[in-house]
């Protein structure tokens, strides 16, 4: 009976040695991504990201566990240049941003706890445009310049009203068009002139006489 119990013990301690030896093998293993290879490029396959390489080596395509643990794809032109990237933000709002030929960011769209919006850049990075939600909940559109100065905008107003103003490229408003509430009126229409320095020179309001 001691025998037994002897050949048993020892046969179960060897068995454990052989599983623990085992798994630490299959760990090895997974560790080193997954390499393909053919005509058309490389693919690598790894633990939290799948790459693509292009048959010059320039990567084209990239998947995998990005920041603040979101997931995050990537394409890439010919040259590896970025062309797009495709996330999440630490609050875990969605964005895409789309770049250039040079890889230079050109456009940005975005989702918010208040609504989505886009903005558009020129090849400097200066922001051109915003269309969207603002965190008043109301929707428009600011245009700017190429040195990001505000040179126009049309959306809703504080009353949520439709409006128009336009800017000099001082930064000063010359042209509003919208809705009046004041001297009488009640959501009449208007529309008021600016000299250069943004100083009211004349305004017409859409009530009848």
């Amino acid at each position: 009976m001691k025998q037994y119990f002897t050949g048993f013990f020892t046969a179960t301690c060897l068995s454990f040695s052989l599983f623990l030896f085992m798994g630490a093998q299959n760990t090895k293993a997974s560790s080193d991504p997954i390499i393909i290879t053919s005509d058309n490029g490389t693919t690598k396959i790894g633990g939290g990201f799948i790459e693509i390489d292009s048959p010059s080596g320039k990567k084209i395509f990239d998947v995998r566990v990005g920041d603040f643990n979101h997931g995050a794809l990537a394409l890439y032109n010919k040259t590896g240049k970025m062309s797009s990237k495709l996330s999440a933000l630490e609050s875990g709002d969605g964005y895409l941003k789309i770049h250039n030929e040079a890889g230079v960011k050109v456009i940005d769209i975005k989702s918010s706890s208040f609504g989505g919006f886009f903005k558009s850049y020129n090849a400097q990075s200066k922001q051109t445009a915003y269309l969207g939600t603002f965190r008043n909940l109301k929707g428009g559109l600011m245009t700017y310049n190429e040195k990001f100065d505000l040179t126009s905008f049309v959306g809703t107003s504080e009353k949520s009203n439709g409006k128009i103003s336009l800017y000099n490229n001082d930064g000063n408003n010359v042209v509003r068009l919208g809705s009046l509430y004041t001297n009488g009126n009640s959501a009449d229409g208007f529309i008021s002139l600016h000299d250069r320095y943004g100083e009211h020179v004349w305004h017409k309001s859409g009530k009848p006489e």
